[in-house]
């Protein structure tokens, strides 16, 4: 099995490599341009274009930004026997459509989320997506909303496969009730700083009720782009001594702040370029894994993951009286919390579960190969 990604791997695309973990009848092989903290995210046989001798580096990038694709992948899917091609990124599957036509091998790709919203916004990436939606094999989206989006765009609807993203429950226990952190409430939000999270209108939601819960806190996880901007909607409301900027944090410390909190807060927007979640960000299934209910915004395949009323409390888009209020229902009502906190585990142990998602992922392998 050719997994194609690149980079492989940025620290918040650990959902790609809990694909390639749950191989059971399935030996994955990684072709990318760029290796990525290879520590993290461990594989027994990676292929990284960056450290090819510079003859032939330098001769597969020039035919790359000549053509399109990776010109000198069909060789290497030879040498390993390759079954199948599977690209994550709609974009990655179409640079695969050179190997695909010169070895025959099918290509399955999956889209994510700036693949499909703010992508196709570009007439060449529409093009290039007719030609990848024609030779493809199948087309996996991690909910509805993403599947009904790649029929939009050109997708034939019976290449379309729903292949919902796992997550490792072993690694996660579940705690539904939580005790106050240092006297208070914790409210949490976590994610790369850029517009789609959304991130400054959830500050000024926490400002609306931080009268009304005094000793609650708002810790932020993560770093991007859109850091200074954050930064400034805590100073404007004057919420500097109720907020903690914890920066970016290893997988266990990221735990441990989950496992503390007693609300995740994640507004997700459909940014200005159109780029959106696609399906829905990862933190939201860790959180009702453990236990943690959450208020999140009506966007992408966030309903599907988090029914609105079952373990999320969601609000439309940029409606900041709407996350307030969502908010403030759950810092006042801890039976509520509780209650929502185990409908989200059984909720994520019924349709998210890593070692099941692995299994059907593998099913639909069998399908195409």
């Amino acid at each position: 099995m050719a997994h194609c990604a690149s980079p492989f791997l940025n620290l918040t695309m650990i959902w790609v490599h809990r694909q390639i973990a749950h191989h059971r009848r399935y030996r994955p092989v990684i072709l990318t341009q760029e290796a990525r903290n290879t520590p993290h995210f461990p594989v027994d046989t990676l292929h990284d274009v960056a450290r090819w001798p510079v003859a032939k580096r330098l001769l597969h990038r020039a035919l790359r930004r000549l053509t399109g694709h990776y010109a000198f992948y069909a060789p290497i899917l030879y040498r390993e026997r390759a079954a199948l091609i599977h690209a994550h990124f709609g974009q990655e599957g179409y640079r695969c459509l050179a190997a695909r036509r010169k070895t025959g091998i099918p290509l399955l790709t999956t889209f994510y989320g700036l693949d499909v919203s703010a992508l196709p916004r570009i007439p060449a990436w529409r093009r290039r997506f007719k030609r990848l939606f024609e030779e493809g094999a199948l087309f996996l989206a991690e909910g509805p909303h993403l599947g009904e989006r790649l029929v939009d765009l050109g997708c034939p609807a019976e290449k379309v496969r729903i292949q919902r993203l796992g997550v490792d429950l072993a690694a996660i226990p579940c705690k539904p009730v939580r005790g106050p952190v240092d006297g208070g409430q914790v409210v949490l939000m976590c994610g790369y700083f850029n517009e789609k999270k959304g991130f400054p209108y959830g500050v000024r939601a926490f400002g609306r009720v931080a009268d009304r819960h005094p000793d609650a806190r708002l810790r932020i996880i993560g770093d991007g782009p859109r850091r200074a901007e954050i930064e400034a909607a805590v100073r404007e409301l004057d919420l500097s001594n109720r907020v903690t900027f914890l920066g970016m944090l290893s997988a266990p410390d990221y735990l441990q702040h989950l496992l503390k909190a007693h609300v995740l807060l994640h507004p997700s927007v459909t940014a200005f370029d159109g780029d959106t979640e696609g399906g829905a960000p990862v933190t939201v299934l860790e959180a009702l894994a453990s236990g943690l209910p959450v208020v999140s915004s009506r966007h992408a395949d966030i309903p599907a993951v988090a029914p609105d009323g079952q373990c999320a409390l969601l609000a439309p888009e940029r409606d900041v009286d709407g996350l307030a209020e969502r908010l403030d229902a759950l810092l006042s009502d801890p039976a509520l919390r509780g209650r929502m906190g185990e409908a989200g585990r059984r909720h994520i142990e019924e349709h998210h579960d890593a070692v099941k998602q692995g299994e059907k992922l593998e099913e639909i392998y069998d399908e195409v190969v």
